[in-house]
């Protein structure tokens, strides 16, 4: 779905739903189910477990159309308000498939608290699919059992656990329980330490990458503090800033492709990943991670690609917890199939929407908890900040991770890189999945200037064609409609 467009014509909100009811009846009722057509049979909510889950085939497959919002029933029934409104104090108004993608319109917008959405049924006529957006005073004129047809909801639902306010997000500290920090440069090392972080013992020693992978092991994740060097760190910070640029030109509402206010980068280009791009090509040959990456992967590991994600100042909601990678082997091979390394390329706070981690779960088979079961310990617990510009976050992708709110003004930056073992490498070569690591997403020119060891990882991605070496000249490579609702499915409630 193209990126939504605001419709131009003057909402008569207030007085429509009255008009509205008047043509369904002269004593409207609310719904006690949902009356949206597009939701799956009522059958389907029978079998939706306490989380959410567990429905059979042909239901709540899509995230416009989910058992919060489309069964009504339990503690999601004050998410999906049905029959409720609250005419008047409109923002906004939007033309949209369902009230999920409602709600993550107002989610994008910083005043809204209150969003209603009339159902795309015949009896509405005019006003059908239609999504209001609305400021606090809204909150105050909530009307129930207006008619059968709308449904409304705030912008955070309290049974989702879903979001924070930006006072509550500034208030937040990092994982402590044990030291993370890292650093090849024993200056680096004493640095962090007298601005208060935490570093592990060897830092800075001849060891240090040898803990820094016993870290990795153990908690599935570890940060270098030195893996950018300032210019490097300017340039990919400024390539960023001008992606995020062209990206909100074309998302004036911030609706996000991976959640509201929320952008994955590897989702604005055809192959998935950035390494056309200079700035990202520099992610495959960082010294320092390396050297941690040669210590987890003594039998050699291979370059699969790397986009990461930025979130936007404001950013209110999580993302669920989840896993980057999937399938029965990556829990029997002998090595981590597959890791991401994020760069920070500004100082980061606690504030400014840290990823969570929880430690050591990479070797915990199955799914992890959706955000109505996630405890709050979890999620105020595990954020890995503060960090500083020129860091790196060496991540397990089977470790359960997700984005928190970003209660600052500023856009937040995590560009990465993705690497596989060999073993991994082996089952997914050509396959063209994501972590492909003979998939054709690095310019033949840009290879050529890595190091001996970075154009040996990387020698399986590599472009013979051309294509991708006149990509990183120009600048009108990004797909067409970047600005998909389709990846919200893992945050649609």
């Amino acid at each position: 779905m193209a990126a939504v467009q605001k419709r131009r014509r003057r909402s008569e909100h207030a007085g429509a739903r009255w008009l509205v009811a008047a043509s369904i009846g002269s004593r409207p009722m609310a719904a006690t189910v949902a009356t949206d057509p597009r939701c799956p049979p009522i059958a389907c909510c029978a079998s939706v477990g306490e989380d959410g889950r567990g429905a059979g085939p042909g239901c709540f497959e899509s995230g416009l159309w989910t058992a919060a919002y489309c069964c009504a029933q339990g503690l999601a029934a004050d998410c999906y308000r049905w029959g409720e409104d609250a005419p008047g104090h409109d923002l906004a108004m939007y033309p949209v498939l369902s009230a999920v993608q409602c709600r993550h319109l107002c989610q994008s917008r910083e005043d809204c608290e209150y969003w209603t959405y009339l159902v795309d049924v015949p009896e509405l006529g005019d006003y059908r699919a239609q999504c209001h957006l609305k400021s606090a005073l809204a909150l105050q004129a909530r009307l129930p059992d207006v008619h059968a047809y709308v449904v409304s909801g705030e912008r955070h639902c309290r049974y989702f656990g879903e979001g924070l306010r930006p006072e509550a997000a500034r208030a937040r500290h990092g994982f402590d329980e044990v030291p993370w920090r890292t650093a090849s440069s024993l200056d680096i090392a004493s640095a962090a330490v007298a601005k208060g972080l935490a570093v592990v013992a060897t830092a800075g020693s001849s060891e240090w990458h040898v803990e820094a992978a016993a870290i990795f092991a153990s908690l599935g994740f570890v940060a270098v503090l030195d893996a950018l060097t300032d210019s490097q760190v300017k340039r990919l910070r400024e390539r960023s800033q001008r992606l995020a640029e062209k990206v909100l030109s074309m998302d004036p509402a911030r609706l996000g492709n991976r959640g509201p206010r929320r952008y994955s980068f590897g989702a604005l280009s055809p192959t998935n990943h950035l390494m056309h791009l200079p700035e990202w090509t520099q992610l495959l040959d960082s010294g320092p991670v390396s050297a941690v990456l040669q210590e987890i992967y003594p039998n050699g590991y291979l370059a699969a690609g790397g986009g990461g994600d930025f979130v936007l100042g404001g950013a209110s909601t999580y993302q669920s917890l989840h896993l980057d990678i999937g399938g029965r082997p990556i829990y029997e091979l002998e090595e981590p199939p597959g890791l991401a390394v994020n760069y920070i390329i500004e100082d980061m706070s606690c504030a400014d929407g840290p990823t969570r981690v929880l430690p050591g779960t990479q070797h915990i088979p199955g799914m992890p908890p959706v955000l109505t079961m996630e405890p709050t310990s979890i999620k105020e617990g595990t954020l890995l900040c503060p960090l500083p510009a020129g860091a790196a976050i060496v991540r397990d992708l089977r470790a359960w991770h997700g984005g928190t709110p970003n209660g600052s003004d500023r856009t937040r930056y995590l560009p990465n890189a993705e690497f596989v073992s060999k073993a991994y490498g082996m089952l997914t070569c050509g396959t063209g999945v994501i972590l492909d690591p003979c998939s054709p997403v690095l310019p033949k020119t840009l290879h050529e200037r890595l190091s001996p060891h970075g154009r040996a990882v990387s020698e399986g991605i590599v472009d013979a064609s051309g294509t991708l070496d006149a990509a990183s000249k120009e600048d009108d490579w990004m797909i067409e409609a970047p600005i998909d609702f389709s990846r919200h499915s893992a945050e649609a409630y």
